[in-house]
């Protein structure tokens, strides 16, 4: 292997020694060729071009990240009302709920009153003879059994009751 050899390394030109000699470093030649130069300027050029492009797209980045006060304002008006209609939400489901079991306990109720009405009814129903009531009205109130020609119709159809002020007519 040669002694020195120059390599060429992105824009720059080394030269390095090989062996178990420290290396040294050397300055770049002084005059570069033309088209080094040509090269160089553009690559300068399109450095600080991608530079510019850089710092604009790291400056756009940071005014992104910033939160400004209106940003601070919505977000804190937006959880705030999130907040509130959960609470409305879960105060109508709460509500909901003691309703239900409000009424399963009145239905409750209900059943439990109209057994012990039916209950009481057969009670009362049992207790009375029919054929003694008959026989205590006719015998000791002089009741009689109704005839043909005693009932008499009469149409309201206004009220739902009628007030009786004087005798009922007869059809004789």
């Amino acid at each position: 292997m040669p002694e020195n050899r120059r390599r060429y390394h992105t824009q720059t030109y080394s030269h390095y020694i090989e062996g178990s000699a420290v290396r040294k470093l050397e300055a770049l030649p002084e005059e570069f060729p033309r088209e080094y130069q040509r090269s160089s300027k553009e690559e300068r050029r399109r450095q600080a071009e991608k530079n510019r492009k850089r710092q604009a797209a790291r400056k756009n980045r940071e005014r992104a990240l910033r939160l400004d006060f209106t940003y601070t304002v919505f977000l804190i008006l937006s959880v705030v009302v999130t907040v509130a209609a959960c609470v409305v939400y879960l105060s109508l489901q709460n509500e909901i709920t003691r309703t239900s079991e409000q009424i399963a306990s009145l239905k409750s109720e209900l059943t439990a009153i109209s057994n012990e009405n039916v209950a009481m009814e057969e009670r009362i129903n049992s207790g009375v003879d029919l054929s003694q009531v008959y026989q205590i009205a006719v015998n000791e109130y002089g009741m009689t059994a109704i005839r043909e020609g005693q009932i008499h119709y009469y149409s309201n159809e206004n009220q739902d009751y009628v007030k009786q002020y004087e005798q009922i007519p007869t059809d004789n």
